[in-house]
């Protein structure tokens, strides 16, 4: 693997990451809009113990554990930064393909 692979690798690391946030604020946001009464279930503290036992049933779809309000330049910036790997990704993979093919 060479040192462009491992950065390309790095950064999809960092993209994944960062997409997973994403998703366990989505998942509070929508666990709390089905909820009757999200107030109060929030200040009984129920809520907090279904995101625990959630997360610990389904490590890989977990809930955020704290509110975060996303703001629309925080998801632009990331679809930006996504699109710019995808791209620089395929290029280069693209290029050691063809490097490893050639006799």
């Amino acid at each position: 693997m060479c040192g462009e692979c491992r950065d390309l690798l790095n950064e999809a690391m960092n993209l994944a990451v960062r997409s997973e946030q994403f998703e366990g604020q989505r998942r509070r946001e929508a666990a709390l809009d089905a909820s009757v009464d999200p107030e109060s279930w929030q200040a009984s503290g129920q809520f907090d113990a279904y995101v625990q036992r959630h997360n610990a049933r389904h490590p890989s779809s977990r809930i955020a554990t704290r509110s975060m309000t996303m703001h629309l330049w925080v998801q632009d910036q990331y679809d930006k930064d996504l699109a710019s790997w995808r791209g620089r990704a395929a290029a280069h993979l693209s290029q050691c393909n063809d490097s490893r093919q050639e006799p």
